[in-house]
């Protein structure tokens, strides 16, 4: 399943209010390790590079 920017942003936010990678994981069906690596991502080079 591929991400919509919106997804991305919703998955962001969440992570920043606390919500952990496993349970992100389990709703969006994503690899822990890949929404670590686009949170990682964000935070580097904000939030306009989830769009590509």
């Amino acid at each position: 399943m591929k991400l919509t920017f919106e997804d991305k942003v919703q998955i962001y936010e969440s992570r920043k209010q606390g919500e952990s990678f496993r349970r992100l994981s389990n709703q969006f069906g994503i690899k822990i390790s890949n929404l670590q690596y686009m949170i990682k991502l964000i935070d580097r080079y904000g939030i306009e590079i989830a769009k590509e």
